[in-house]
C-alpha cells in the first residue's frame, strides 16, 4: 500500500506538529494502521497551496488543513470529519464512526467546541502565536483577529481577561467530564472507541504545546486526571504518541 499524503501546518517546535485538526487525522490513520507521509504547509500558504492541488474548501468556503490525498484511490478529501468518514468507507477495519452515529458524532464535536474551545479561544490563540514560524505570524494574527472581531492583538487576552478565560476553559472541561461520567466506560460511547474521543484529545495535544507548565499541570490533574488518562488511552488505541501531558513544554529560543 502506498502511503497516504497528509497536509499539515508546521511550527517552531522540533517535531513541528501542533494543529488540532490535523492531529485528528493522525490519530485516525494510526488507529487503522495506515501508512502516511506529511507535506508541511505554512499557515500563510494554506489557501494558495490547497487551491493549487485541487482541494475543496471547507465550511465558510475556507481552505484549511487537514487534507489527505490517497494515491491508492486517487481521492483527495478536506476536513477532519470527512476524512474519518472516507477512511471508514475505504478501509473499514477498526471503524472510527460506528454505523448510524455520523450525525451524533458531528453534533458532539460542535457541542465540545462550543463548551470548551469557544470560551477559551482568545487565550489559546495568543499562546499559539508563540510557536508560529516567523513567515506565518502576520497571517495568523490577521486571521485570528478577524475571527475574534478585534483590531489589536493585545486586546485578545489581556492579563485580567486571561484569568477569566482560563477559568472558563476549566469550567467547560467540567461539563465534558460530566458527559464522560455518564458514559459507563472509558470512552464517550461507553466501551466503544470512536472519532468523538479523538476530537477531545486532539485539542489536549494542542494545549500541551502551548500552555505553560502550571496550566498544563492543572489540566493534567483536573477531574481525577481524566484528561491525561484519556490522552494516554487514545494514544495507546491509535499507536500514536501525540501530546503526552508528561513531557515538559519545549523552550523556544
Amino acid at each position: 500500500m502506498q502511503p497516504i499524503i497528509l497536509y499539515d501546518i508546521p511550527s517552531k517546535l522540533p517535531k513541528k506538529k501542533w494543529a488540532p485538526n490535523p492531529s485528528k487525522t493522525r490519530f485516525c490513520l494510526g488507529h487503522k494502521g495506515l501508512p502516511y507521509e506529511v507535506i508541511w504547509v505554512e499557515f500563510c500558504d494554506i489557501a494558495a497551496t490547497m487551491k493549487s492541488i485541487g482541494a475543496s474548501p471547507t465550511a465558510g468556503e475556507r481552505y484549511t488543513v487537514p487534507v489527505i490525498k490517497d494515491p491508492n484511490t486517487g481521492v483527495m478529501v478536506s476536513d477532519s470529519h470527512a476524512i474519518a468518514k472516507y477512511l471508514d468507507e475505504t478501509y473499514p477495519d477498526k471503524p472510527l464512526i460506528p454505523h448510524g452515529t455520523h450525525v451524533l458524532i458531528e453534533t458532539y464535536e460542535t457541542l465540545f467546541i462550543n463548551t470548551v474551545m469557544a470560551p477559551s479561544f482568545r487565550l489559546i490563540m495568543t499562546r499559539t502565536l508563540e510557536i508560529q514560524n516567523d513567515i506565518s505570524r502576520e497571517a495568523f494574527v490577521k486571521s485570528r483577529l478577524r475571527m475574534a472581531r478585534e483590531t489589536r492583538w493585545e486586546d485578545m487576552a489581556p492579563e485580567g481577561k486571561a484569568q477569566q478565560i482560563w477559568a472558563a476553559l476549566k469550567k467547560g472541561l467540567g461539563v465534558v467530564d460530566g458527559w464522560y461520567q455518564k458514559s459507563g466506560g472509558r470512552w464517550i460511547m461507553g466501551d466503544t472507541f470512536s472519532f468523538a474521543d479523538i476530537v477531545v484529545v486532539s485539542w489536549m495535544a494542542w494545549w500541551n504545546v502551548v500552555l505553560n507548565e502550571q496550566e498544563r499541570r492543572e489540566v493534567h490533574t483536573l477531574h481525577g486526571g481524566r484528561w491525561a488518562r484519556l490522552l494516554a488511552d487514545v494514544n495507546a488505541e491509535c499507536n500514536t504518541d501525540l501530546g503526552s501531558f508528561e513531557e515538559h513544554r519545549l523552550s523556544l529560543l
